[in-house]
């Protein structure tokens, strides 16, 4: 009888995924554990490596079963201290200069003059002029220089007749900014990523005092020029998206356009990647049959195709999708004209590997992890996926975009957690747009490429030539605005389990080995596994008592308080700031809430209308679903106030006037006990003195909010209510103006915390020295915003905690 051989995973034949992995393992142990242990890693990697020699020619013929097992083991730990190593290494030498930084810093807010030569030119999504400046001279109180060499970022907002780019050394009066930190939690870590870069400081530039244009050839320069040709031949609007889809130029996309192609699962068409070398590269591969009959032929088309692949990569600036692309593109070629080895998932992880031993750092990055995760699963997924498409489906042009389909369901599954991970949204019509666009793009890239490098030759042709492209552009942005838009396109989902990625693994694997039912249950049993360890997280992560969570926001001179309620309400005290060039709902609210994926307040209270209170209004009322809206009695007569009123009216919100003596219900396990204004007191000229006050009761823990209340209003509460002020958490009144927080208020009051809200530089004086000292006096504990940024409190009803959302623990 015949025993049937057990499956055994062809390990040999995917060399070079072996060592990605191995690779990607030793970068991670040098990210998370060998920061600064260069040295030791060194000696370490050395030593390994001597004992990898001694076992591959001492060991082979003497004891050859200890030499297998040996020489692997050494193999592996020798890829894996090497990767680290190369990796600290690396990021050693673009390691911020901190001491620069330090001295950097003493000056900001004012102006100094460096000279230096420029690393990088581009333009910010606002429009503005942006250089990286590799400083090698500066000069401080236009009298003392400082020869030491440092990065800064400059944006300029003024218009040269020849633009300064890459390479140019000049000459630059500079007012510098404070060095960027991270206001409030959902928003993005600008400071890191300067550091991360090498930077050090940034500022306006004032005045360039002298700039000297590189005589070298540069690619910046060339891209300029085929930029322009751009706007000679599309019109305006059309040449913004065409830059984008072109070239991944998006410096002129507005943030609308950005968020409507993201939800509409279509970002990636303006991020330049795989997809855009494949149209390039496409109607070059349909030569390939005729180069094969000779070896000239083939060498000859390979190098057509390298030229092309770098001219292509120059002109997106050499971004790292390209890159990435071009040189998998280059090798799947390569093995196809030459014979070579074929398997996609091995010349996958080669340029991988290229890349990784360039840039370990690349690991790490977002752009990275998605391009070779997609990849890497449409080519373990795909072949299933396609076997339940019916035979007569399958080819022509039904199977053709069957496929688009099938491709866009699988890779926007497939690259689920990332996406969910990195921006905390998930596009659900990718699919449907994707069908749309990509049949499309697969005509405008290559032909919209060509005539833009074409057009100097005839702009008035070409320009008449460019119509149909036009015309396409225009329905792509179409089919982006029309999906995008709509509440159901996306879902917005907060922070994801790490184990999440686990499951995901697994369950990639088990789809890749449904023909293999050795492998296959293997998978399903790691898969089930994955599973509990996820439920086991979330169970882990879950408080074991109901907690309340109120986020003070730093949105600058106003305030912007978050409640979440144990029972998951959302409450919105004040509504931020509002100014003719932004307000804190488009700005800072509305970011925040779609970072924890809330679509809906089940209540806002305002304190008064004012400007710096009731600012984000619109925007929230126009984006968000609102319960109920909660504020003061008081007729007012701004614009912005008629503007949110008539909204609130307009989307059926119900506006109750709050005053002293009610209740306000949203969550058994809170009272709000609203304090003032008083309804029959008289009316006080002063809106802040008939601001919403109101005590917030969490079981033994009592929070305070009196709005802009100054001395009139104070004295009112302190009054009628006396030792009932007493509370653990005080929101400062008016925000900490000499006019609030006075004596006889704080006596009853005297919070353990005070926290307030304000800008770090304003017009008021805030916080006034006499508030102050007098919160000082009246309680242990004091954090601004102006100073900290975002603050964020946790209740469970006995003990209150601040949140270290920074990491500064």
């Amino acid at each position: 009888m015949q025993t049937k051989n057990a499956y055994q995973f062809p390990f040999a034949a995917y060399p070079a995924l072996r060592l990605m992995f191995l690779m990607g393992i030793g970068i991670c142990a040098g990210h998370f554990f060998f920061e600064d242990s260069l040295p030791l890693l060194t000696v370490s990697t050395i030593s390994i490596f001597l004992l990898w020699i001694i076992a591959e020619f001492l060991l082979r013929k003497v004891r050859p079963v200890l030499y297998s097992s040996l020489s692997i083991t050494f193999y592996i730990l020798f890829v894996i201290l090497s990767s680290a190593g190369l990796y600290i290494f690396t990021a050693s030498k673009d390691a911020p200069d901190y001491k620069a930084l330090e001295t950097v810093s003493l000056y900001e807010w004012e102006e100094i003059i460096v000279e230096g030569t420029i690393r990088n030119s581009g333009k910010s999504s606002s429009g503005r002029n942006v250089y990286e400046l590799d400083v090698r001279k500066t000069t401080f109180d236009d009298t003392y220089s400082w020869h030491r060499q440092y990065r800064l970022r400059l944006y300029d907002d003024n218009e040269y007749d020849d633009a300064i780019t890459q390479r140019d050394t000049g000459t630059f009066r500079v007012r510098l900014y404070a060095f960027p930190d991270r206001r409030n939690p959902h928003e993005f870590d600008y400071g890191r990523w300067l550091l991360d870069r090498g930077i050090v400081g940034h500022g306006e530039v004032q005045r360039v005092l002298e700039i000297s244009s590189s005589t070298h050839f540069g690619w910046e320069t060339w891209r300029a020029k085929v930029r322009g040709n751009v706007h000679d031949i599309f019109n305006e609007e059309q040449a913004v998206i065409a830059r984008a889809l072109l070239l991944g130029d998006k410096q002129e996309i507005t943030a609308d356009t950005r968020q409507q192609f993201s939800r509409a699962g279509l970002s990636h068409i303006m991020a330049v990647s795989g997809l855009h070398v494949g149209f390039i590269v496409a109607p070059f591969w349909l030569l390939i049959p005729w180069l094969w009959g000779s070896r000239s032929g083939k060498w000859s088309g390979l190098l057509i195709l390298t030229v092309i692949l770098i001219i292509y990569a120059g002109l997106t600036g050499f971004s790292p999708s390209v890159s990435r692309a071009s040189l998998m593109a280059w090798l799947l070629t390569y093995g196809k004209l030459f014979h070579k080895v074929r398997n996609s998932i091995n010349i996958t992880a080669v340029a991988a590997i290229i890349i990784l031993l360039i840039e370990p750092r690349q690991l790490f990055d977002v752009g990275f992890q998605l391009s070779f995760a997609a990849v890497f699963i449409i080519l373990l997924v795909m072949p299933e996926v396609q076997r339940l498409v019916p035979g007569k489906w399958r080819y022509g042009f039904t199977g053709g975009l069957i496929t688009i389909v099938l491709v866009s369901i699988v890779v926007q599954l497939g690259l689920f957690p990332i996406l969910v991970h990195y921006f905390g949204e998930f596009a659900i019509v990718g699919p449907i747009a994707n069908a749309l666009v990509v049949p499309i793009l697969s005509f405008t890239v290559p032909t919209g490429l060509l005539l833009v490098l074409l057009s100097p030759l005839s702009p008035l042709f070409f320009q008449a030539g460019a119509y149909p492209v036009t015309l396409l552009l225009q329905w792509i942005e179409h089919v982006a605005f029309m999906l995008g838009s709509q509440s159901f396109s996306y879902l917005a989902i907060g922070t994801s389990p790490a184990t999440l990625f686990l499951v995901w693994f697994f369950a990639v694997l088990l789809v890749a080995s449904l023909r293999i039912p050795t492998v296959r249950w293997i998978m399903v049993i790691l898969l089930l596994l994955s599973l509990n360890f996820l439920m086991a997280e979330l169970i882990i992560n879950k408080p074991l008592q109901k907690t309340m969570q109120v986020t003070f926001l730093d949105v600058g001179q106003g305030d912007a308080i978050h409640i979440q309620t144990p029972n998951d309400k959302h409450i919105l005290v004040d509504a931020g700031r509002w100014s003719p060039m932004s307000n804190s709902g488009e700005r800072i609210l509305l970011p925040y809430f779609n970072y924890l994926g809330v679509d809906h307040l089940d209540a806002v209270i305002l304190s008064h209308p004012h400007a710096d209170h009731i600012g984000g209004m619109p925007d929230l009322i126009e984006n968000l679903s609102i319960g109920k809206i909660y504020q003061a009695d008081y007729p007012y007569s701004s614009e912005l106030y008629k503007r949110y009123m008539n909204l609130a009216e307009q989307f059926q919100i119900p506006v109750f006037y709050a005053t002293s003596g009610s209740m306000i219900d949203i969550d058994p396990e809170l009272r709000f006990f609203v304090m003032g204004p008083d309804k029959d007191s008289p009316r006080d000229r002063n809106p802040n003195n008939h601001s919403v006050a109101f005590k917030l009761v969490h079981g033994k823990n009592h929070f305070l909010f009196t709005g802009d209340a100054e001395v009139n209003q104070e004295r009112q509460l302190a009054r009628k209510y006396g030792n009932f002020l007493k509370s653990d958490l005080y929101k400062a009144g008016h925000h900490a103006s000499n006019t609030s927080s006075n004596s006889f208020f704080m006596q009853y009051v005297e919070p353990e915390i005070t926290v307030a809200s304000l800008a770090f530089r304003n017009v008021f004086g805030h916080p006034g020295s006499q508030a102050v000292e007098r919160i000082h006096q009246f309680s242990n504990r004091q954090k601004y915003t102006s100073l900290s940024g975002g603050i964020i409190f946790t209740s469970d009803g006995e003990t209150i905690k601040k949140m270290d959302w920074k990491g500064n623990n």
